[in-house]
Protein backbone atom coordinates (compact mmCIF):
# COMPACT_ATOMS: atom_id res chain seq x y z
CA UNK A 1 0.00 0.00 0.00
CA UNK A 2 1.34 3.78 -0.74
CA UNK A 3 3.76 4.65 2.23
CA UNK A 4 1.69 8.08 2.88
CA UNK A 5 -1.18 5.52 4.07
CA UNK A 6 1.22 3.66 6.12
CA UNK A 7 2.05 4.75 10.01
CA UNK A 8 5.21 3.79 11.88
CA UNK A 9 3.38 2.29 15.01
CA UNK A 10 4.04 -1.59 13.79
CA UNK A 11 1.41 -4.04 15.20
CA UNK A 12 2.42 -6.74 17.44
CA UNK A 13 0.54 -9.79 18.95
CA UNK A 14 0.69 -13.22 19.80
CA UNK A 15 -1.98 -15.86 18.45
CA UNK A 16 -3.59 -15.58 22.15
CA UNK A 17 -2.20 -12.68 23.21
CA UNK A 18 -3.62 -9.19 23.11
CA UNK A 19 -1.72 -6.79 20.35
CA UNK A 20 0.94 -4.35 21.01
CA UNK A 21 2.13 -1.24 19.53
CA UNK A 22 5.66 -0.19 18.32
CA UNK A 23 7.25 2.55 16.83
CA UNK A 24 9.21 1.51 13.83
CA UNK A 25 11.49 3.02 11.30
CA UNK A 26 10.47 3.42 7.71
CA UNK A 27 12.87 1.41 5.03
CA UNK A 28 13.94 3.75 1.90
CA UNK A 29 12.61 2.15 -0.77
CA UNK A 30 14.18 3.63 -4.56
CA UNK A 31 11.60 3.43 -7.51
CA UNK A 32 14.01 3.77 -10.20
CA UNK A 33 17.33 2.50 -8.90
CA UNK A 34 20.59 2.80 -11.52
CA UNK A 35 21.46 0.06 -13.87
CA UNK A 36 25.12 -1.28 -13.59
CA UNK A 37 26.02 0.78 -16.74
CA UNK A 38 24.37 3.90 -15.02
CA UNK A 39 26.66 3.03 -11.62
CA UNK A 40 29.82 2.71 -13.08
CA UNK A 41 29.27 5.92 -15.33
CA UNK A 42 29.11 7.42 -11.60
CA UNK A 43 31.81 5.29 -9.93
CA UNK A 44 34.44 6.53 -12.44
CA UNK A 45 33.13 9.56 -13.19
CA UNK A 46 36.55 12.23 -12.81
CA UNK A 47 34.09 15.31 -13.34
CA UNK A 48 34.14 17.94 -11.20
CA UNK A 49 32.16 21.75 -10.91
CA UNK A 50 34.23 24.03 -8.55
CA UNK A 51 32.45 27.29 -8.02
CA UNK A 52 32.69 30.24 -5.24
CA UNK A 53 29.65 30.98 -2.72
CA UNK A 54 28.37 33.76 -0.84
CA UNK A 55 25.63 34.17 1.76
CA UNK A 56 22.73 34.23 0.17
CA UNK A 57 20.14 34.48 3.12
CA UNK A 58 19.45 33.97 6.74
CA UNK A 59 16.35 31.92 8.21
CA UNK A 60 15.68 32.48 12.01
CA UNK A 61 12.86 30.31 13.35
CA UNK A 62 11.98 31.03 17.02
CA UNK A 63 11.48 27.84 19.53
CA UNK A 64 7.76 27.55 20.28
CA UNK A 65 8.14 28.12 24.30
CA UNK A 66 9.97 31.36 23.66
CA UNK A 67 9.80 35.19 23.93
CA UNK A 68 8.11 35.02 20.38
CA UNK A 69 6.32 31.62 19.89
CA UNK A 70 6.19 30.50 16.39
CA UNK A 71 8.60 33.49 14.73
CA UNK A 72 9.89 32.63 11.46
CA UNK A 73 11.66 35.40 9.50
CA UNK A 74 14.11 35.38 6.82
CA UNK A 75 16.93 38.20 6.11
CA UNK A 76 18.13 38.81 2.63
CA UNK A 77 21.70 39.87 2.63
CA UNK A 78 22.87 42.80 0.47
CA UNK A 79 25.77 44.52 0.67
CA UNK A 80 25.25 46.87 3.71
CA UNK A 81 24.76 43.65 5.83
CA UNK A 82 27.61 41.77 4.02
CA UNK A 83 29.86 44.61 5.52
CA UNK A 84 28.44 44.12 8.88
CA UNK A 85 29.04 40.63 8.66
CA UNK A 86 32.48 41.00 7.18
CA UNK A 87 33.88 43.17 10.25
CA UNK A 88 31.94 40.85 12.90
CA UNK A 89 33.30 41.13 15.96
CA UNK A 90 35.90 43.66 15.11
CA UNK A 91 37.90 41.06 12.94
CA UNK A 92 37.59 40.58 9.33
CA UNK A 93 35.38 37.53 8.05
CA UNK A 94 35.67 35.39 5.11
CA UNK A 95 32.37 36.22 2.88
CA UNK A 96 33.45 34.06 -0.17
CA UNK A 97 33.59 30.34 0.11
CA UNK A 98 34.86 28.19 -2.37
CA UNK A 99 33.68 24.71 -2.98
CA UNK A 100 34.11 21.86 -5.63
CA UNK A 101 31.09 19.51 -6.25
CA UNK A 102 31.71 16.41 -8.19
CA UNK A 103 28.98 13.35 -9.87
CA UNK A 104 27.42 11.18 -7.27
CA UNK A 105 24.10 9.26 -6.46
CA UNK A 106 21.51 12.10 -5.37
CA UNK A 107 17.62 10.98 -4.25
CA UNK A 108 14.69 12.74 -4.15
CA UNK A 109 11.35 11.56 -2.23
CA UNK A 110 8.71 10.89 -4.66
CA UNK A 111 6.53 13.65 -2.65
CA UNK A 112 8.66 16.54 -0.74
CA UNK A 113 4.96 17.61 1.00
CA UNK A 114 3.79 14.48 1.96
CA UNK A 115 7.31 13.41 3.40
CA UNK A 116 7.20 16.71 5.73
CA UNK A 117 3.60 16.77 6.19
CA UNK A 118 4.32 12.90 7.81
CA UNK A 119 7.64 14.46 10.18
CA UNK A 120 6.22 17.38 10.60
CA UNK A 121 5.39 18.78 14.13
CA UNK A 122 1.96 20.11 14.94
CA UNK A 123 2.65 22.54 17.34
CA UNK A 124 -0.94 23.40 18.08
CA UNK A 125 -1.46 19.80 19.22
CA UNK A 126 2.08 19.50 20.25
CA UNK A 127 2.07 15.94 18.25
CA UNK A 128 4.39 14.59 15.30
CA UNK A 129 1.96 14.45 11.94
CA UNK A 130 2.82 9.99 11.71
CA UNK A 131 1.32 9.58 15.10
CA UNK A 132 -2.05 10.50 14.02
CA UNK A 133 -2.26 7.81 11.01
CA UNK A 134 -2.94 4.52 12.99
CA UNK A 135 -3.79 1.45 10.85
CA UNK A 136 -4.22 -2.13 11.49
CA UNK A 137 -2.94 -2.94 7.72
CA UNK A 138 -0.65 -5.91 7.79
CA UNK A 139 3.00 -4.35 5.42
CA UNK A 140 6.33 -2.82 5.72
CA UNK A 141 6.46 0.76 6.40
CA UNK A 142 8.39 2.18 3.35
CA UNK A 143 8.83 5.94 1.97
CA UNK A 144 9.49 6.07 -1.52
CA UNK A 145 12.60 8.09 -3.23
CA UNK A 146 13.75 8.42 -7.01
CA UNK A 147 17.42 8.11 -7.71
CA UNK A 148 19.28 10.48 -10.12
CA UNK A 149 22.37 11.43 -10.74
CA UNK A 150 23.48 14.74 -9.24
CA UNK A 151 26.40 16.83 -7.67
CA UNK A 152 27.39 15.74 -4.20
CA UNK A 153 30.07 17.63 -2.38
CA UNK A 154 33.62 16.46 -3.17
CA UNK A 155 34.98 14.99 0.09
CA UNK A 156 38.36 14.03 -0.85
CA UNK A 157 39.15 17.79 -1.79
CA UNK A 158 40.81 19.39 1.30
CA UNK A 159 39.35 22.84 0.25
CA UNK A 160 35.48 22.17 0.49
CA UNK A 161 36.24 20.66 3.36
CA UNK A 162 37.99 23.79 4.72
CA UNK A 163 34.84 26.15 3.52
CA UNK A 164 32.36 24.06 4.30
CA UNK A 165 33.75 24.37 8.28
CA UNK A 166 34.22 27.89 7.96
CA UNK A 167 30.63 28.01 6.58
CA UNK A 168 29.69 26.44 10.08
CA UNK A 169 31.65 28.76 11.93
CA UNK A 170 30.27 31.94 9.84
CA UNK A 171 26.72 30.37 11.13
CA UNK A 172 27.65 31.64 14.49
CA UNK A 173 27.55 34.90 14.03
CA UNK A 174 24.51 36.89 14.53
CA UNK A 175 23.08 39.51 12.28
CA UNK A 176 20.29 41.87 14.19
CA UNK A 177 19.78 44.49 11.98
CA UNK A 178 15.58 44.33 12.68
CA UNK A 179 14.55 46.74 9.96
CA UNK A 180 15.89 44.25 7.32
CA UNK A 181 14.06 40.92 8.84
CA UNK A 182 11.00 40.11 6.96
CA UNK A 183 8.43 37.98 8.20
CA UNK A 184 7.48 34.51 6.85
CA UNK A 185 5.17 33.28 9.54
CA UNK A 186 3.03 36.01 11.54
CA UNK A 187 4.07 39.13 12.16
CA UNK A 188 6.11 40.79 15.29
CA UNK A 189 6.89 43.89 16.95
CA UNK A 190 10.80 42.11 17.96
CA UNK A 191 11.35 46.01 20.08
CA UNK A 192 8.36 44.49 22.38
CA UNK A 193 10.02 40.82 23.20
CA UNK A 194 13.24 40.72 24.70
CA UNK A 195 15.69 38.07 23.73
CA UNK A 196 13.74 36.93 20.57
CA UNK A 197 17.21 37.26 18.80
CA UNK A 198 18.61 34.62 20.89
CA UNK A 199 16.16 32.31 21.01
CA UNK A 200 15.44 29.49 18.30
CA UNK A 201 17.87 27.93 15.35
CA UNK A 202 19.22 29.53 12.48
CA UNK A 203 19.98 28.27 8.72
CA UNK A 204 22.56 30.63 7.24
CA UNK A 205 22.26 30.09 3.28
CA UNK A 206 25.27 30.24 0.96
CA UNK A 207 24.67 30.30 -2.84
CA UNK A 208 27.15 29.87 -5.79
CA UNK A 209 26.80 32.61 -8.68
CA UNK A 210 23.86 31.16 -10.86
CA UNK A 211 21.88 29.60 -7.48
CA UNK A 212 21.74 26.34 -9.06
CA UNK A 213 23.77 25.31 -5.91
CA UNK A 214 22.76 25.79 -2.13
CA UNK A 215 24.52 25.09 1.16
CA UNK A 216 22.51 25.50 4.44
CA UNK A 217 24.62 25.82 7.42
CA UNK A 218 22.77 25.20 10.63
CA UNK A 219 23.49 27.08 13.69
CA UNK A 220 24.31 25.01 16.70
CA UNK A 221 25.56 25.15 20.47
CA UNK A 222 26.81 28.47 20.76
CA UNK A 223 29.83 27.88 22.77
CA UNK A 224 27.83 26.56 25.71
CA UNK A 225 29.96 24.08 27.28
CA UNK A 226 32.37 27.71 28.37
CA UNK A 227 29.67 29.81 29.11
CA UNK A 228 29.26 32.22 26.89
CA UNK A 229 26.54 31.31 24.22
CA UNK A 230 23.93 33.42 23.30
CA UNK A 231 21.28 30.23 22.83
CA UNK A 232 23.26 27.81 25.48
CA UNK A 233 20.29 27.10 27.67
CA UNK A 234 17.92 26.24 25.08
CA UNK A 235 20.73 24.10 22.55
CA UNK A 236 21.18 22.41 25.98
CA UNK A 237 17.46 21.03 26.31
CA UNK A 238 17.54 19.83 22.70
CA UNK A 239 20.75 18.26 23.22
CA UNK A 240 19.83 16.58 26.50
CA UNK A 241 16.51 15.88 24.71
CA UNK A 242 18.15 14.23 21.60
CA UNK A 243 21.31 12.73 22.46
CA UNK A 244 21.03 11.41 26.17
CA UNK A 245 19.82 7.74 27.23
CA UNK A 246 17.17 8.35 29.13
CA UNK A 247 15.48 11.83 29.71
CA UNK A 248 19.10 13.50 30.19
CA UNK A 249 18.68 11.86 33.82
CA UNK A 250 22.17 12.24 35.30
CA UNK A 251 21.21 12.22 38.97
CA UNK A 252 18.85 14.02 41.29
CA UNK A 253 21.03 17.33 41.03
CA UNK A 254 19.88 17.85 37.60
CA UNK A 255 16.16 18.77 36.13
CA UNK A 256 15.61 15.98 33.70
CA UNK A 257 13.98 16.81 30.32
CA UNK A 258 11.15 14.13 30.97
CA UNK A 259 10.25 11.52 34.13
CA UNK A 260 10.73 8.03 32.29
CA UNK A 261 13.38 6.60 34.64
CA UNK A 262 12.65 4.22 37.38
CA UNK A 263 14.22 5.01 40.96
CA UNK A 264 17.87 5.88 40.91
CA UNK A 265 19.09 2.70 38.56
CA UNK A 266 19.57 2.94 34.86
CA UNK A 267 15.97 1.81 34.12
CA UNK A 268 13.89 3.54 31.41
CA UNK A 269 10.46 3.20 30.51
CA UNK A 270 10.85 3.14 26.95
CA UNK A 271 7.00 3.63 25.98
CA UNK A 272 7.11 7.14 28.53
CA UNK A 273 10.41 8.08 26.80
CA UNK A 274 8.74 8.06 23.39
CA UNK A 275 6.09 9.73 23.99
CA UNK A 276 8.50 12.31 25.67
CA UNK A 277 9.87 13.02 22.10
CA UNK A 278 6.58 12.38 20.11
CA UNK A 279 5.05 15.62 22.07
CA UNK A 280 8.29 17.47 22.46
CA UNK A 281 9.22 20.42 19.80
CA UNK A 282 12.70 20.38 18.92
CA UNK A 283 15.28 22.13 17.12
CA UNK A 284 15.06 19.54 14.47
CA UNK A 285 11.79 20.34 13.78
CA UNK A 286 12.73 24.13 12.95
CA UNK A 287 15.64 22.93 10.97
CA UNK A 288 13.08 20.96 8.74
CA UNK A 289 10.72 23.77 8.05
CA UNK A 290 13.66 25.96 7.13
CA UNK A 291 15.18 23.53 4.75
CA UNK A 292 11.73 23.03 2.87
CA UNK A 293 11.17 26.93 2.46
CA UNK A 294 14.08 26.89 0.85
CA UNK A 295 13.39 23.78 -1.29
CA UNK A 296 10.36 24.98 -2.83
CA UNK A 297 11.41 28.79 -3.49
CA UNK A 298 14.61 27.10 -5.36
CA UNK A 299 12.99 24.07 -6.80
CA UNK A 300 15.69 23.25 -9.04
CA UNK A 301 19.30 23.53 -7.13
CA UNK A 302 21.29 21.39 -5.57
CA UNK A 303 21.04 21.95 -1.79
CA UNK A 304 23.87 20.39 0.61
CA UNK A 305 23.69 21.04 4.36
CA UNK A 306 26.48 21.54 7.20
CA UNK A 307 26.44 22.44 10.80
CA UNK A 308 29.38 21.25 13.71
CA UNK A 309 28.21 20.17 16.84
CA UNK A 310 24.59 20.43 17.82
CA UNK A 311 23.87 22.24 14.43
CA UNK A 312 25.63 19.77 12.80
CA UNK A 313 23.69 16.80 14.03
CA UNK A 314 20.27 18.60 13.14
CA UNK A 315 21.41 18.72 10.02
CA UNK A 316 22.32 15.30 9.67
CA UNK A 317 18.67 14.28 11.18
CA UNK A 318 17.32 16.43 8.58
CA UNK A 319 19.49 15.16 5.79
CA UNK A 320 18.77 11.88 6.76
CA UNK A 321 14.58 12.23 6.40
CA UNK A 322 15.33 14.21 2.57
CA UNK A 323 18.19 12.26 1.99
CA UNK A 324 20.11 15.31 1.72
CA UNK A 325 23.93 15.59 1.06
CA UNK A 326 25.49 16.51 4.24
CA UNK A 327 28.60 17.20 5.83
CA UNK A 328 29.02 17.60 9.61
CA UNK A 329 31.80 18.26 11.53
CA UNK A 330 32.61 16.95 15.45
CA UNK A 331 28.42 16.40 16.02
CA UNK A 332 27.75 13.99 18.94
CA UNK A 333 26.61 10.33 17.98
CA UNK A 334 23.06 10.87 16.00
CA UNK A 335 22.04 7.57 15.38
CA UNK A 336 20.04 6.98 18.42
CA UNK A 337 18.33 10.52 17.87
CA UNK A 338 17.42 9.50 14.12
CA UNK A 339 15.87 6.02 15.78
CA UNK A 340 13.69 7.53 18.26
CA UNK A 341 12.24 10.08 15.53
CA UNK A 342 11.80 7.32 13.36
CA UNK A 343 13.59 8.51 9.93
CA UNK A 344 14.07 7.16 6.87
CA UNK A 345 16.35 3.94 6.99
CA UNK A 346 18.62 2.94 4.41
CA UNK A 347 18.45 -0.68 5.63
CA UNK A 348 19.56 -3.40 2.81
CA UNK A 349 18.72 -0.93 0.67
CA UNK A 350 20.68 0.26 -2.73
CA UNK A 351 20.88 3.53 -1.34
CA UNK A 352 24.70 5.22 -1.13
CA UNK A 353 23.70 7.33 2.02
CA UNK A 354 24.93 11.10 1.32
CA UNK A 355 26.43 11.67 4.80
CA UNK A 356 29.51 12.43 6.36
CA UNK A 357 30.36 13.58 9.51
CA UNK A 358 34.17 14.75 10.23
CA UNK A 359 36.23 14.88 13.54
CA UNK A 360 39.53 14.37 15.78
CA UNK A 361 39.51 11.58 18.49
CA UNK A 362 40.83 14.18 20.74
CA UNK A 363 37.08 15.66 21.01
CA UNK A 364 35.12 13.98 23.66
CA UNK A 365 31.42 14.78 22.27
CA UNK A 366 32.48 13.27 18.54
CA UNK A 367 34.20 10.13 20.11
CA UNK A 368 31.28 9.79 23.10
CA UNK A 369 33.40 10.34 25.95
CA UNK A 370 32.15 13.62 27.40
CA UNK A 371 29.99 11.64 29.91
CA UNK A 372 30.21 10.64 33.48
CA UNK A 373 31.41 12.76 36.75
CA UNK A 374 34.35 14.48 36.37
CA UNK A 375 33.61 15.10 32.76
CA UNK A 376 33.21 19.02 31.09
CA UNK A 377 29.65 17.83 29.63
CA UNK A 378 28.36 16.35 33.29
CA UNK A 379 29.84 20.20 34.73
CA UNK A 380 27.83 22.12 31.88
CA UNK A 381 24.61 20.36 32.35
CA UNK A 382 24.82 18.68 29.21
CA UNK A 383 24.17 14.85 29.11
CA UNK A 384 26.28 14.34 26.03
CA UNK A 385 26.02 10.20 25.78
CA UNK A 386 25.95 9.00 22.56
CA UNK A 387 28.07 7.45 20.61
CA UNK A 388 27.02 6.07 17.24
CA UNK A 389 26.82 8.16 13.74
CA UNK A 390 25.01 7.55 10.63
CA UNK A 391 26.31 7.94 7.59
CA UNK A 392 30.08 7.56 6.88
CA UNK A 393 32.79 8.85 9.80
CA UNK A 394 35.94 11.01 8.97
CA UNK A 395 38.03 10.66 11.66
CA UNK A 396 41.73 12.64 11.99
CA UNK A 397 43.49 9.67 14.88
CA UNK A 398 44.99 13.15 16.49
CA UNK A 399 45.27 10.80 20.40
CA UNK A 400 47.43 8.40 18.83
CA UNK A 401 49.33 10.26 15.85
CA UNK A 402 49.12 13.68 17.20
CA UNK A 403 49.66 13.38 20.61
CA UNK A 404 46.73 15.84 21.62
CA UNK A 405 44.81 15.23 25.26
CA UNK A 406 41.49 14.42 24.89
CA UNK A 407 39.78 17.95 25.58
CA UNK A 408 36.57 19.22 25.45
CA UNK A 409 37.94 22.96 24.15
CA UNK A 410 39.22 20.54 21.00
CA UNK A 411 35.63 20.28 20.15
CA UNK A 412 35.74 24.14 18.60
CA UNK A 413 35.16 24.47 15.14
CA UNK A 414 38.29 26.93 14.73
CA UNK A 415 40.57 24.33 16.27
CA UNK A 416 39.88 21.52 13.58
CA UNK A 417 40.13 24.94 10.48
CA UNK A 418 43.50 26.18 12.48
CA UNK A 419 44.91 23.23 13.90
CA UNK A 420 43.96 20.63 11.46
CA UNK A 421 42.27 21.74 7.96
CA UNK A 422 44.87 24.69 7.66
CA UNK A 423 47.96 22.60 8.21
CA UNK A 424 49.73 21.21 5.85
CA UNK A 425 48.42 18.62 3.72
CA UNK A 426 50.50 15.60 5.08
CA UNK A 427 50.88 16.49 8.60
CA UNK A 428 46.94 16.50 8.73
CA UNK A 429 45.17 14.39 5.67
CA UNK A 430 42.21 14.03 5.07
CA UNK A 431 41.23 11.22 6.49
CA UNK A 432 39.41 7.93 4.93
CA UNK A 433 35.43 8.35 5.42
CA UNK A 434 34.10 5.24 6.12
CA UNK A 435 30.85 3.22 8.11
CA UNK A 436 31.00 2.96 11.34
CA UNK A 437 31.71 0.23 13.01
CA UNK A 438 28.30 -2.13 13.62
CA UNK A 439 29.12 -3.02 16.57
CA UNK A 440 29.37 0.41 17.83
CA UNK A 441 26.44 0.47 20.44
CA UNK A 442 24.42 3.40 23.05
CA UNK A 443 23.53 3.32 26.43
CA UNK A 444 24.64 0.07 27.06
CA UNK A 445 24.50 0.66 30.92
CA UNK A 446 20.63 1.09 30.35
CA UNK A 447 17.88 -1.35 30.36
CA UNK A 448 14.46 -0.44 28.74
CA UNK A 449 11.35 -1.45 29.73
CA UNK A 450 7.57 -1.27 28.24
CA UNK A 451 4.79 -1.16 30.46
CA UNK A 452 2.50 -1.80 27.32
CA UNK A 453 4.13 -5.37 27.90
CA UNK A 454 3.93 -8.32 29.81
CA UNK A 455 6.16 -8.77 32.73
CA UNK A 456 7.92 -11.38 31.30
CA UNK A 457 8.92 -9.57 28.32
CA UNK A 458 9.55 -6.16 30.04
CA UNK A 459 11.73 -7.63 32.77
CA UNK A 460 15.28 -6.67 33.78
CA UNK A 461 17.04 -8.89 30.53
CA UNK A 462 17.21 -5.59 29.38
CA UNK A 463 15.70 -6.14 26.29
CA UNK A 464 14.05 -3.18 24.24
CA UNK A 465 10.68 -3.67 22.41
CA UNK A 466 11.08 -1.17 19.98
CA UNK A 467 11.11 -2.44 16.27
CA UNK A 468 13.86 -1.21 15.51
CA UNK A 469 16.41 -2.51 12.32
CA UNK A 470 18.40 -5.25 13.43
CA UNK A 471 21.51 -2.90 13.70
CA UNK A 472 20.27 -1.58 16.49
CA UNK A 473 22.25 -2.81 19.83
CA UNK A 474 19.98 -4.26 22.73
CA UNK A 475 20.83 -2.44 26.29
CA UNK A 476 22.26 -4.84 29.08
CA UNK A 477 21.25 -3.38 32.48
CA UNK A 478 23.68 -2.39 35.24
CA UNK A 479 22.01 -1.69 38.65
CA UNK A 480 23.60 0.64 40.39
CA UNK A 481 23.24 4.06 42.07
CA UNK A 482 24.73 7.22 40.07
CA UNK A 483 26.68 9.85 41.82
CA UNK A 484 25.93 13.73 42.48
CA UNK A 485 28.04 15.86 40.85
CA UNK A 486 29.94 18.76 42.33
CA UNK A 487 28.88 21.81 42.02
CA UNK A 488 28.65 23.32 38.65
CA UNK A 489 32.30 25.40 38.10
CA UNK A 490 30.87 26.62 35.12
CA UNK A 491 28.11 28.39 36.19
CA UNK A 492 30.49 29.73 39.33
CA UNK A 493 32.67 31.46 37.48
CA UNK A 494 29.96 33.19 34.91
Amino acid sequence: MPWQQQTFETMFHEEEGPKTVRSARPQIVITNPPSPLEQAEILYSKSTKRDSFRLKSIYHHATDNGPIPGLFRKLDIHEKVEDKIRFFGGQEQHTTFELQAKMGDTYRPSSLDALYQLYKYDSMNAQRHQYNMMTNQEGEVTIDFEWEPGLLPDINHRTTILSLAMMTNNAYTEENDETDWYDIGAPWNLNSSFGWESDGIRGHVFSNDDGSILVISIKGTSAGLWGGGQTGEKDKMNDNTLFSCCCAYISRAWTPVCNCFKGNDYICELSCLQNSIDHSGLYYDHAMEIYKRVADEYKNATIWLTGHSLGGAIASLVGQTFLVPTVTYEIPGERLAAQRLHLPYAYKSQVNMPLWSFGHTADPIFVGVCNGPASSCWYGGFAMETRCHSGKICVWDTVNKKQWRVDVRSHRIRDVIENILKQPEKEFPLPECVVEDPACSDCALWSYIDHRDSPESSSSSGKTSSSTPPSTTTSTKTSTNIPEPPDDPWRKSH
